[in-house]
């Protein structure tokens, strides 16, 4: 009787957080002292206003990584790979480009904790409509071999990559002689007892329609149908509430299935318990190993992964030494909702253990002097912002009073106190959430899945300075040619702004077709990405025209220190590869 209140209780204000985050619906799931319990609230199709069931099905993106995980970790159960196999060995037609492959090739299980050092995707592979449910796994890399350039030293940080587990996926079918999505039904939904799940693309309005599958939303309430991907063994999964209590349940306990071993043990226990990174072997538990993340928050630790798609997102929990999980499946990708507020939902309503806080330290170690400056990210999550992720999301640090703080453009400033020799943490974690260390005489800082080195203050200083010239001489171009145009001098023979202020102001073109095509044509080459390509593209060319076009006439200095200032800035893009740029590529 009271757990049924309870489930009440919580169904009441799980619909109430959903109205308040102006989602459209949501299913769940919970195993507690052995039992599952699943529900459901909102809507299943904004349109239809039909009901949500807990029945119903959905997409969980990301979280299909601990599924292949577990796939991998079966293979190796069975003796059929080795876990710290090189993936050459395996794939040997894979042109993986790794300026360490002698002394640290990229493993399986670089793969499986996102340490190959490879990005995470391009725009191509995430946003696409040239594709079909059938595109062999293959093509991401046959297509583009730049996405198998290997930025960091494998195995020594963490870098989200949906190219590793597609990789994976690709592993799978080389082993086994078959489709990783067929293989992985039988050989691992179908003993878990996940009836109601499949690997196999599934849409609510094509020739893969499913009834059951709910309608994935925006935050604007508009629908969105599921659609294939490039990179589906990252993140394409379609199960129900029930199903993944049942996966939470195997992995809550020792790796058999009716008493008989399915995945070793000691692989199971390492789920989510990271010890390879650079950041754990000096001293760190945090971070990503074989499928889950290690997460302390709430005041709990436990494991757990969270996936994104489109129209939908999701998170799986779960807390081993308590026997407990829970998952909850949104059929809204909203941008401006906390979905942390169902975590902590989930958390009270299944009375997770708090565990005692590790203690403060009174003083900072000796050596942080030398931590004090600017860091920025490496490796970065996508290579197509490198360069704005290092003019703004480098971070500064230094101390005040007891504690390091740490400052950026794009968040608000925060705080990491010390508890051990290397070791810091924010207020409210449990255990130790960053670490300082050195390698190759740089200091470094991390959190086990974000990884800053320092970097000098002059470089930093002089990206900044070219940017801001750019930004400049734009404006004094624009300013110039409108009034030059005012004037009825902008076309006049020895003028040498009219190409340059023309070029500048050719970057409105593609804006009417960039807004109305459809998000998942980002990475296709539609006439609003191939026109802003163009247009890009000319920019250095025209302001060289400008420049050349001075030397024969008399111009303003002003016009020539603008033209100089946006095409030295034209160089700094090109040599990001951001111009011309490239959506598709």
């Amino acid at each position: 009787m009271l757990n049924a209140q309870q489930d009440i209780i919580l169904e009441k204000e799980l619909e109430q957080t959903l109205i308040s985050q102006g989602l459209t619906g949501a299913v769940w799931s919970t195993v507690l002292n052995g039992e599952i319990t699943t529900g459901a609230v909102g809507l299943k199709n904004i349109v239809s206003k039909e009901k949500l069931s807990s029945t119903d099905k959905v997409q969980v993106g990301s979280i299909t990584k601990t599924l292949i995980a577990l796939g991998i970790l079966r293979l190796s159960s069975q003796n059929k790979l080795t876990i710290d196999a090189p993936v050459n060995t395996i794939v040997p037609n894979l042109q993986l480009n790794n300026p360490w492959a002698t002394t640290n090739p990229i493993t399986v299980r670089d793969l499986l904790n996102h340490t190959s050092g490879l990005q995470d995707a391009k725009l191509w592979q995430i946003f696409s409509t040239k594709i079909t449910s059938t595109t062999p796994l293959k093509s991401i890399v046959s297509e583009d071999i730049s996405v198998l350039k290997v930025r960091t030293k494998p195995g020594t940080r963490f870098s989200y990559s949906n190219i590793g587990y597609t990789i994976l996926g690709i592993i799978i079918e080389e082993i086994t002689g078959e489709s990783y999505e067929s293989y992985l039904h039988k050989n691992l939904l179908a003993p878990l007892g996940m009836k109601h799940s499949t690997f196999q693309f599934t849409s609510q309005t094509t020739e893969n329609a499913d009834e059951s599958l709910a309608m994935g939303h925006f935050e604007d309430g508009s629908t969105q149908e599921n659609v294939p991907m490039h990179i589906r063994a990252a993140g394409q999964f379609t199960t129900t509430a029930h199903d993944m209590a049942l996966l939470a349940k195997f992995l809550l306990g020792n790796g058999s299935i009716n008493e008989k071993p399915f995945i070793k043990k000691e692989l199971l226990n390492q789920m989510g318990e990271p010890t390879t990174t650079d950041a754990n072997k000096h001293g760190l538990s945090g971070g990503y190993q074989f499928g889950f993340n290690h997460t302390d928050r709430h005041g709990v630790l436990g494991y757990y992964h969270s996936g994104n798609i489109i129209g939908y997102r999701a998170t799986f929990h779960v807390f081993p030494k308590e026997k407990k999980a829970f998952f909850i499946s949104f059929n809204m990708d909203s941008e401006i909702a906390n979905y942390q507020k169902f975590n902590k939902i989930f958390i009270d309503y299944l009375k997770i253990e708090k565990p005692k806080k590790q203690e403060i330290q009174n003083s900072l170690p000796n050596n942080i002097e030398d931590y004090y400056g600017f860091y920025r990210l490496n490796p970065v999550r996508f290579e197509v912002s490198a360069y704005f992720d290092l003019l703004f999301n480098s971070i500064k640090v230094d101390a005040v009073d007891n504690k390091l703080k740490i400052a950026s453009l794009q968040k608000k400033s925060y705080y990491l106190l010390p508890v051990g020799e290397n070791l810091f943490k924010v207020k409210n974690k449990v255990k130790a959430s960053h670490v300082l260390y050195e390698d190759n005489k740089n200091q470094i800082i991390s959190n086990g899945l974000v990884t800053y080195e320092k970097v000098s203050i002059l470089y930093l200083s002089m990206l900044w300075f070219s940017f801001t010239l750019g930004l400049v001489g734009i404006i004094l171009v624009i300013s110039r040619g409108f009034y030059l145009l005012i004037q009825n001098k902008l076309f006049k023979k020895n003028q040498i702004l009219t190409v340059p202020f023309s070029a500048i102001a050719c970057l409105l073109i593609p804006i009417p077709f960039l807004l109305t095509q459809s998000i998942l044509n980002l990475g296709d080459m539609t006439m609003g990405n191939v026109l802003l390509t163009i247009v890009t593209g000319i920019i250095p060319l025209a302001m060289i025209f400008g420049l050349i076009k001075a030397r024969k006439n008399k111009p303003l200095k002003i016009d020539v220190i603008a033209i100089l200032f946006i095409l030295q800035w034209s160089i700094i893009l090109a040599y990001w590869n951001l111009i011309p740029f490239k959506l598709w590529a």
